[in-house]
């Protein structure tokens, strides 16, 4: 209990350097009770390791576990694959997929069908 006693007369700042330091996911936006916990375990939450392993560790774990066909999946169908028991590690992990854009754009013309003396400026008087 003496080491969790040194820790919370450490600043957040020094807490944060910590905590960076035994890769604590988004350790910057834990306040300082949750910080005292984390680093006060002499080993982190099997959530913690999950959300931090790369892309690349997951398929080496896969490839050794003899999975096939995980080349194809993302890093959070990859994760719920290996470890389906920590799904709620995967589910409240902040996902950084792309977005489909359904944002309209205007239509281009192809430049040799169009006047080469209509390109310019439009002037445009206010109404």
């Amino acid at each position: 209990m003496s080491a969790l006693t040194d820790l919370t007369s450490i600043s957040l700042m020094a807490l944060k350097k910590m905590a960076k330091g035994r890769r604590i996911k988004q350790y910057y936006i834990l306040p300082k009770a949750k910080l005292v916990e984390l680093l006060g375990m002499p080993e982190l939450p099997a959530k913690y390791k999950i959300e931090k392993m790369t892309i690349t560790e997951l398929r080496e774990i896969a490839k050794e576990r003899g999975l096939r066909g995980f080349w194809g999946l993302n890093k959070e169908d990859l994760t719920r694959a290996l470890f389906p028991k920590d799904n709620d590690a995967v589910e409240n992990a902040p996902t950084h997929q792309k977005q489909k854009d359904d944002r309209q754009t205007s239509e281009h013309q192809q430049p040799e069908k169009e006047d080469s003396n209509d390109v310019g400026v439009e002037m445009v008087k206010n109404a």
